[in-house]
Parts: structure tokens; sequence; C-alpha cells
């Protein structure tokens, strides 16, 4: 039996495990780090989420609704939430990356939808496409909040708006309200944005913007006051009416002009200064002269007897021009009853109004003082017959008593004084009521009851009774008469002619020629006054009458 050779053993090697991977499972994993790759890059990407609470939602739907600027979108609303207290409306949306640095404390949100009223149309276009919310920032980065309370209307302007923003000061809102016009020169340049309080509470505040380019025309001394659309005066020179916008006529509105002086200074091209705002256009230019704010440039004056009329705010007038206003209306009562008591009114003077401008307080009394010495004084007057208001008037009494001005009278110093002419027109009617009642009135009127009584006795008798009939007889007689001055005027010019006619076989030297020539001259003269008087009745038929 053969032997076999034995079995050589096989040795195999075992292979690496890359060479058990197939390339095939390399796709998947290569899908799935990719995917990995895009959520992570995506997470990272992302804007940021914020929450903006509004007090409804009107209108704003999640993953609908879209965060614009501009007209851009630059986010996405994600869900719309009641608030924890239920009373207010919590709107989740998430921005783009590229405005997260802006979105800071200054960031504000408003939702837009149709709105009309008396000073705007907009978003008409949201009732085809939906509500959506605007944002508005400025144009500096700051630090990231998440966390926005909306607005309840949407701003009139932008922050990225060009212009000036000035706050006004108003002891009254009156008739301007948000969205009210800001004019110059009767172009609308800007718009009232907010309406409040102070904090205080005694005045009312405006913040106003006023656009590029027109608030360069803003200077230091311009002066702001109200309009009202129409505006009415009535002077010496008659009435006059005044209307400065009709969307100003509904809202009110807010007008600002600059004096000559004021042109000449630098614009202030900056936000937030503050400004008063004035009644009427008037008021802003008295206030160009006024000084109120400065008590070295006030004075008293004591009056005797009765200032009833007289208000803080009349007017201080010389030469009929005003130069100061009264600031208060007073009166000391005398510590024991054999004291009298005295009355003095506060007077606030211009001195740009006096033509001495802007001068020291002492060089003010010494101008003051001079005028004194030279028979200034001061007076009462009437300002206003029907509503019995009073004025202090500037006068010269060049008779007048010497005096000066008291230096030690309290609270400022004391102007000279002369009686009012008030008490001397009241004495001149009490003169004429005096003279009326001496008059002999009794028989003034029992005269006049006779007279009349005549009259009507003289009317009530027969002739005056038959001569309307008279008079009617001799119309008619003229009548007829001027009837037949046609024919006579047709007589008269044939016979001047058959006159002509005979003087044409005459010699001019025969005396019948003669005769028979001035006989021609004088029936044409008579056809000419009756062609005349024809005339003259027929234009003006009572010529008969009355003679002419």
């Amino acid at each position: 039996m053969a032997k076999r050779a034995p079995a050589k053993p096989v040795i195999e090697t075992l292979r690496g495990i890359p060479s058990r991977v197939s390339l095939v499972w390399l796709l998947p994993l290569a899908a799935v780090l990719f995917a990995l790759f895009v959520l992570w890059r995506a997470y990272v990407d992302r804007g940021p989420l914020i929450e903006i609470m509004f007090e409804s939602a009107g209108g704003v739907e999640a993953g609908e609704t879209k965060i614009r600027r501009r007209d851009v979108n630059v986010g996405t609303v994600e869900a719309v939430r009641l608030s924890d207290d239920l009373n207010s409306v919590i709107v989740e949306a998430r921005l783009n990356p590229q405005v997260s640095a802006y979105i800071d404390a200054d960031t504000r949100f408003w939702i837009v939808n149709a709105r009309i009223n008396t000073t705007e149309i907009s978003g008409l276009s949201t009732l085809l496409s939906g509500a959506y919310i605007e944002v508005d920032w400025d144009d500096q980065p700051g630090e990231r909040r998440s966390e926005f309370v909306g607005l309840t209307e949407a701003p009139l302007t932008t922050r990225g708006l060009p212009g000036m923003r000035v706050t006004l000061d108003a002891d009254e809102a009156g008739y301007i309200y948000v969205g009210s016009p800001v004019f110059l020169r009767q172009i609308e340049v800007g718009r009232v944005e907010r309406r409040r309080l102070s904090e205080d509470g005694t005045q009312v505040l405006f913040d106003v913007f006023i656009a590029a380019p027109y608030h360069k025309y803003v200077f230091p001394e311009t002066r702001f006051y109200g309009v009202s659309g129409v505006e009415a005066s009535f002077g010496a020179t008659g009435a006059s009416v005044r209307v400065e916008s009709i969307a100003a006529l509904f809202t009110g509105g807010i007008a600002f002009e600059n004096s000559e002086a004021s042109t000449a200074s630098n614009p202030l091209l900056r936000d937030g200064v503050n400004f008063k705002l004035y009644d009427n256009k008037a008021a802003a230019q008295d206030s160009l002269f006024e000084s109120t704010e400065d008590t070295n440039y006030r004075y008293i004056a004591e009056f005797d007897g009765s200032v009833k009329g007289l208000r803080p705010g009349a007017p201080v007038e010389y030469q009929g021009l005003r130069v100061g206003s009264v600031v208060e209306v007073s009166v000391d009562l005398p510590d024991s009853p054999s004291e009298a008591q005295r009355i003095y009114a506060v007077l606030q003077f211009q001195p740009s109004r006096l033509g001495i401008g802007n001068v020291s307080p002492d060089s003010m009394l010494q101008t003051m003082q001079r005028f004194v010495d030279e028979g200034l004084r001061v007076q009462l007057a009437s300002g206003n017959l029907l509503t019995g208001s009073l004025l202090v008037k500037l006068v010269e009494k060049s008779d007048a008593p010497v005096a000066s001005i008291d230096l030690e009278a309290e609270p400022y110093p004391s102007l000279p004084t002369t009686p009012s002419d008030i008490e001397a027109v009241t004495a001149d009617v009490e003169t004429l009521i005096s003279n009326l009642s001496s008059l002999p009135l009794d028989s003034l009127i029992a005269a006049a009851t006779d007279l009349l009584r005549n009259t009507s006795n003289i009317v009530a008798s027969t002739e005056m009774k038959g001569l309307p009939a008279q008079i009617s007889t001799s119309l008619d007689s003229i009548n007829s008469a001027t009837g037949d001055l046609p024919a006579m005027m047709k007589a008269l010019t044939s016979a001047s002619k058959n006159a002509d006619d005979v003087l044409a076989g005459l010699s001019p030297d025969s005396e019948i020629y003669i005769e028979l020539a001035a006989a021609a001259r004088e029936l044409r003269v008579a056809a000419k006054s009756i062609a005349a008087f024809a005339e003259l009745l027929e234009e003006n038929p009572n010529a008969v009458i009355t003679g002419r």
C-alpha cells in the first residue's frame, strides 16, 4: 500500500479592516456627515428669536406674517400666543442673521394694517397681502435684546429719515394732534410725532420732526406758533381771513418763522432742542422782543383808585407801540384802618422795543430816569370800551411836577404816575348826562306832538285830497303838448326851408331879404330849442315838475 505524502499546511493571511470595508458604505456615511454639517451650519447661521408684545394680534398669523423693513422681508413670525396674564399677545419671530446686530433697545416694531384717517391713508396693500410687522432701528449697532413691546400706532417718521427732531412746550394741547402738519411759509415741512404731558403735568409737550432740507431753517431764535387752518382778524384796515392749509383745518397745525436777525446765526442741526409754542403768529412775533425772564427790567407803578380791568398780560404802550407787559397787579392792605391801601402793577419792559437794545440793568435805570426827568409818566388808559379792559401807557407831561424813580420801593423801583384819563372820560359822561337832564324835555315833546298833529290835519284836508287830481290833469296837458312837439318841429323846419327858397330869388342888399333872413334864423333857433326840450322830456319826464 502506497504511502501518501503528508499534506502541506496551508497558511492563510487574514485581511485587514480596510480590506473588509467596501467603498459602497462610504457614500451613506458621507451623506450623514454632510446632513449633520448642514444642520449645524443652519443652527449656527440662524437669526435671533425675539418676542414682541402687542395689545392685539391685528391679523398676524404664525408661519405667514412677515417682518419687513423698507418693504424687504427680514424675518418671519413663528408663533402667536397669549401672554401669561391673558391681557396681551406675544409674537415669536425669527429674524435674519444679517440684521441681528441692530436689534437693540432702540428697535421698534408695529403692525401695519390699512389706515384711513384725517392725517393719512396708508397700508392699503395689506387688504390683499395681509398684515405684516414693520421694524425700525437706528444706524448704530447695539447690545442685542430679545423682548420688545410693540407700538400701538405706526410712527410718522422712521429713524433713518434725514431731518431734525425738536420738542415744543405749550400750556394746553388745543387743536394740535399726533400727525398735525408743520409749516414754513405755508409749505409742509414736518409732522407732530407725539403729544404728551410733562413730568410735573404743568405743560403739554409736542415732539416734532422737521424733514431735511428744511431743518436747516431752524435757528436758536426761531418762533413756533399754532395755526388752526382758518384765522380771521378785524382791525383798522378791515377784516382779513387767512387759510393756512386744508389739512390744518381738520387736525390743527404748527408753523414757524424767523426774523431777519435770527437768520444771521448758525442753524441748530441737532435733535432735542426745546422751543416754546405760542398761541398765534402775533404772539410769536411779539415774543421776539420779550425778556420776561429778566427781572432786572421790571418796575412798578402805584395807582390811586380802582384798577378794575387791568389784568396780567395787559400791554404797556408808548406812542401807540407795545414796549412791555403787565406781569402782576397787587394790593397791599394797610396795617391799620387809618393808613391808605397800596395798589400797584408790576411792569415788565422790553428794552429792544424802547430802541435801546440789549443794555445792562444800570443803563436801563439811567435811561428811564432821564425819561422821567423829561416828563415821562405812567398812566392807566382804556383798552376796550366794550369789555372794560385797561392798559398802561407811558405819556409825556411837560407840565408835570418834578418827580424821580423811587429806588426804595418794593418789590421793584417805582415809576411816577399821572391821573388816568378814564376819570376825565367818566366826568365828561356825567356832565353830558347832567346837561341832558336839565333840558326842557317835556316842552320839546309837546311841541313835537303839536307838529305831528298839524301835519296830520294838513294831509287830511280837502285841498290835499284834490291835489293828486290836479297834478294828473297837469301831466295830461303836458303829455298832450309834448305829443304836438314833433308836428311843431316839422312845421318850423318846413317854414325855414320855404324862407330859404324865397331868399334865393332876392337881392342880398334888399330890405326884404334882410328881414326874411332874420326870420329864417329865428325859425331854425326855435326848431332847435323845441328839439332839445323834447329830448329832455324823453330822458327825464320829471323835469317839468322838478325843473331839472
